[in-house]
């Protein structure tokens, strides 16, 4: 059965529609075609100026997605069934739902579809492999010849040329290039940005913050931040040791320190089992086990590298340490308790016994020290109160200072 459209469109079908409807014999077991057609699948056929094409049904197109890309890539023809009128159109859509959804984008079509949607049937004529396919077969179709057919609603010939779209990345770049070349169209934008980030935390902005911090927290995304990082130091030694100085430097300042510190304890307050754990796993970090044996390794290496440095840094330390730990040891006459002389420390009132005949060498340390400390005797009565004739306190001890000779002593004889 041939109906014809118009002069350039007709349309075939393998059954009248009004003849199986009219059957007495609803079914024959033996003509599944004539069973199907009975059902709506009915094998239909479209020419286009003496050009046929065989309609694709929905359920055999849902399958026939292309193997290069996965996108559906069609052409079609829209006819309105009441007055003749035609549309002819091909489409690339990547989903099924979104290719149902499409019916043409042609102005003067746009148009009758509004107002005549109920009449316009869509045929599918042609399915390709390539978007350059599409526009080929379109544009084969809908030539000069057909756009001068009354009852064509296209308006221009087809093969108008395939949409091809940037890249979010080369978008990105053009994006990039045109601003620094156009900073002056920016300036507002910037500036009100600017702005509404330094005027405090908004319910915005705390969203914001947490959608980034959300994202960039997954695995993928921070392997992806490690490998452009990676990339980018590679590629751009210097540049990266300017950036690193840069940033090393900007977090010395006093004003990113007190920020930091004021963060820290903040976030301390709010999170204490928190900072707790990391606290723990911080002095894990540098005290442990690990952390002491590599610490130590290196130290060693280092040694053996700059051994003049490495003997400057320890008698720096042993200065430091004595310094610290020095405390003013005061001489006490026995009989008065009258403090008769001051000493910088133990090691000075040693010396200074020794330079007067008073102790043989600077052994008497030690015993100057247990008087200090008041030890136990080793007889086991009391504890020890005098060394060389004198009693001996440490300076912080005694309140009142009065009658203090103080000798020379400089740190080194500490």
């Amino acid at each position: 059965m041939i109906i014809t459209i118009n002069e350039n469109i007709r349309v075939w079908k393998e059954f009248n529609p009004i003849e199986l409807s009219f059957a007495d014999d609803p079914f024959d077991p033996f003509d599944s075609k004539r069973n199907l057609a009975r059902l709506g699948f009915i094998k239909e056929r479209i020419a286009i100026k003496d050009r046929w094409f065989d309609v694709i049904t929905p359920s055999e197109l849902v399958r026939s997605r292309s193997k290069k890309d996965g996108y559906y890539r069609v052409v079609y023809i829209q006819i309105n069934m009441e007055n003749g009128e035609y549309y002819i159109g091909k489409a690339n859509r990547p989903k099924w739902s979104e290719l149902k959804r499409y019916y043409g984008s042609g102005l003067k079509f746009a148009s009758k579809f509004k107002k005549y949607k109920d009449k316009f049937r869509r045929f599918y004529i042609a399915k390709c492999e390539t978007a350059d396919e599409t526009e080929q077969l379109e544009a084969s179709i809908v030539d000069k010849d057909l756009l001068s057919d009354e009852k064509c609603l296209n308006l221009v010939a087809g093969g108008g040329g395939t949409t091809k779209r940037s890249s979010i990345a080369e978008s990105s770049e053009k994006k990039r290039r045109h601003m620094k070349n156009h900073p002056e169209q920016f300036q507002p934008m910037l500036e009100a940005s600017r702005k509404a980030f330094q005027s405090g935390d908004s319910p915005a902005l705390l969203a914001r913050s947490q959608r980034i911090k959300e994202v960039m927290s997954v695995e993928k995304y921070r392997e992806m931040s490690r490998i452009r990082m990676k990339e980018w130091k590679e590629a751009n030694p210097e540049e990266y040791e300017r950036a690193k100085s840069k940033i090393v430097e900007s977090i010395k300042t006093p004003e990113a320190q007190e920020k930091r510190k004021a963060s820290l304890s903040k976030w301390k307050k709010e999170n204490p089992e928190k900072h707790q754990a990391w606290e723990a796993k911080r002095i894990e970090a540098c005290a442990g086990e690990k952390a002491n044996e590599k610490r130590k390794a290196s130290l060693k290496e280092w040694r053996e590298e700059n051994p003049e440095q490495a003997k400057a840094n320890t008698r720096k330390r042993a200065n430091a340490a004595a310094v610290k730990l020095c405390k003013e040891v005061c001489m006490l006459d026995l009989q008065s308790g009258q403090v008769l002389k001051t000493f910088p420390s133990q090691h000075a009132a040693a010396k200074w016994l020794v330079e007067n005949g008073k102790a043989k060498n600077m052994n008497c340390v030690s015993s100057i020290s247990s008087v200090c400390l008041r030890k136990p005797c080793t007889t086991g009565y009391g504890y020890r109160k005098k060394a060389y004739g004198y009693d001996w306190r440490f300076a912080s001890e005694i309140g009142s200072k009065d009658n203090v000779s103080n000798i020379d002593c400089t740190l080194a004889d500490c």
